[in-house]
Parts: C-alpha cells; sequence; structure tokens
C-alpha cells in the first residue's frame, strides 16, 4: 500500500522542469551518501560491509516507496513524473530507473552521456529519462 502522501499528490499547476544543477546535485548528494555508508560499513569488517549495503539499498527502497523519491529529491524538492501522463511514476518504474543510473555510473562513460543529454536537452530529460519515459520537476507541495 503506497503512503497517501505519495499517491494523492497531484500537480495543479504547470509543470516546472527541475534546474539542471539540482539534478547534478541530488546525483552526487545520493552517490555520496551511498559511497559514505558503504566505507563506513566496510571499515566494520566485511559482514557489516555488506549489511550496509543493505541499508543503503533500504533507505533509498524506504524514500521512493514512502515519498516517490530518492534521499537527495526528497532534500532538493525534485520528483520523478512519467513522461506522457506528468503523474508520478509508479514504485516498479522508480526502481528499474535507479538500476539504469547505477549501471550508467558503473561504466563512466555512460553517466557523463546521460549527463551531456540532459545539458543540451530544451526538456532537460537525461539519457536515463528518455529510456524509462520520466521527466525530473520541481515537486511544489
Amino acid at each position: 500500500m503506497q503512503d497517501a502522501e505519495f499517491s494523492s499528490f497531484s500537480q495543479t499547476s504547470t509543470p516546472v522542469l527541475a534546474s539542471r544543477f539540482k539534478r547534478w546535485l541530488a546525483s552526487l548528494i545520493n552517490s555520496a551518501l551511498s559511497w559514505l555508508i558503504l566505507v563506513i560499513g566496510f571499515m566494520f569488517g566485511d559482514f557489516i560491509g555488506l549489511l550496509s549495503i543493505l541499508l543503503c539499498l533500504g533507505l533509498q527502497g524506504y524514500f521512493i516507496k514512502n515519498y516517490g523519491q530518492t534521499v537527495a529529491k526528497r532534500w532538493l524538492g525534485l520528483r520523478v513524473f512519467d513522461y506522457q501522463t506528468q503523474q508520478p511514476i509508479a514504485f516498479g518504474k522508480y526502481i528499474g530507473r535507479e538500476i539504469i543510473d547505477f549501471l550508467f555510473s558503473w561504466t563512466s562513460f555512460l553517466i557523463i552521456i546521460s549527463g551531456i543529454v540532459a545539458l543540451v536537452r530544451d526538456d532537460r530529460r537525461s539519457l536515463t529519462d528518455l529510456i524509462v519515459g520520466t521527466i525530473v520537476l520541481t515537486d511544489e507541495k
């Protein structure tokens, strides 16, 4: 069951595209938070390191499930919407989007291409957005 705040969200005004800087900052914060949790976890051994991976995934999953945003997007007031319907995306689609971003970041080259795509497009959609069919807007709640 979805949180009422997430499922009842509706756009009442003209959508405002997220700034390129805030999108980049959200990506940076999410990455830094993940690495911080992992490094601290692995400092205490392999078992605690593995638990830290679960903590990191659980934290992001909790925020996506309950708020429809990653930790950083929530902090920065950004929300991911379906490009066609302009409605918040479903949990499963959000997870798929995050997996694609994660895979892109592992290849380095693709995450750079994705960022460049967001920089040059007027609608500021990244390669991930184009693949999944999403757009990042400011959360006007």
